[in-house]
């Protein structure tokens, strides 16, 4: 997880605010629907101190992933999981050709992925790659079981009752979660430092959709204070006393997302619960983008955590009015 700690001091933002076409007061974000964006001709200075920001560097780990083979039924479903496991930094080792080599190979990997689905049963060569996985497992050696599609039978059911220590079992459909889980169990997760900043709105959103998310939170910036927290697969942070230390430093929590609608469902379930569920020092606002968010998705959250999908120029509209409101409530308590 990656987190990106933005300075916003008034002598460097007066200067960029003509590059803004419009930046928008308070008062423009109540009676204007108009989509902000940033004009195209800032200069490379403003751009660097609107759009860009300082990472703190932490730690990451190089992981080599042997992914096993599949049966032909589930070619697809491997090829998807290998996108997701490049795209999140991670080396892949593929089976080799001659399988004498298939313990070699192995063993040359940080831990082995074994995909659970239809016609797993009847294949000799994934069960070679299995057993030879099982013979390397060891506190340096990680097997993951992944039954993407659920698939229940009696294959499956020996394959679960052979699981032991430093083999681990997931059934989450999404590459993306599974993914997370097989990085966050891979590293040993270093602690953000306990750089709290008093803020009005902790803005948190995936990397995946940081293209809006950084246009949105540019225009939040001109209404409220705003700390940001830009979460990746590709860096193994432990995010999660970092966000129980900021939160209580912030009116309200938002989680924000577009694409990321895996990682939104599963990530706000766990920040709500680490943060004192319903007891939580500030309330959350999960917030879709219209684009590619589904508003049925989050139905889950009904009577638990607010929520709203809209269009992208709106959305910093939604988060101002549950901002107020929330500061109405606390007045009235």
């Amino acid at each position: 997880m990656s987190i990106f700690i933005y300075r916003t001091a008034s002598i460097f933002i007066a200067p960029f605010r003509k590059c803004l076409t419009p930046y928008p007061s308070y008062h423009s974000l109540l009676s204007s629907k108009k989509r902000y964006t940033i004009c195209k001709k800032k200069s490379i200075f403003a751009q660097k101190q609107i759009l860009d920001f300082m990472p703190i560097s932490l730690y990451t780990a190089h992981i080599r992933v042997f992914v096993a083979d599949v049966p032909e039924q589930m070619t697809s479903v491997r090829q998807k999981l290998c996108k997701v496991l490049q795209k999140a930094g991670l080396e892949i080792v593929n089976p080799p050709d001659d399988k004498e080599q298939t313990h070699d190979v192995i063993a040359t990997a940080s831990c082995s992925v074994h995909i659970l689905g239809e016609g797993s049963d009847n294949n000799p060569l994934a069960e070679n790659q299995y057993r030879a996985a099982r013979g390397i497992r060891s506190e340096h050696f990680k097997m993951f079981i992944w039954n993407p599609t659920g698939i229940v039978n009696q294959y499956v059911n020996n394959i679960r009752r052979d699981i032991a220590e430093n083999t681990l079992y997931s059934s989450h459909r999404s590459p993306i979660v599974f993914v997370e889980e097989l990085r966050g169990i891979m590293n040993m997760r270093k602690q953000v430092a306990d750089d709290v900043q008093q803020k009005d709105i902790f803005f948190i959103y995936n990397d995946l959709d940081k293209d809006t998310a950084i246009d949105i939170a540019n225009m939040l910036q001109d209404v409220q204070s705003v700390a940001r927290l830009s979460i990746t697969m590709n860096n193994d942070t432990d995010y999660t006393q970092y966000i129980k230390n900021q939160l209580p430093g912030c009116k309200i929590g938002v989680i924000y997302y577009n694409y990321a609608s895996d990682w939104v469902l599963s990530f706000a379930r766990q920040v709500w619960k680490d943060t004192g569920g319903s007891s939580s020092p500030a309330p959350w606002f999960i917030i879709g983008n219209s684009d590619h968010a589904d508003p049925d998705a989050l139905k889950i959250f009904d009577g638990i955590i607010a929520h709203s999908v809209r269009e992208k120029s709106l959305i910093p509209l939604d988060i101002k009015i549950f901002y107020d409101k929330t500061i109405e409530n606390k007045s009235t308590e």
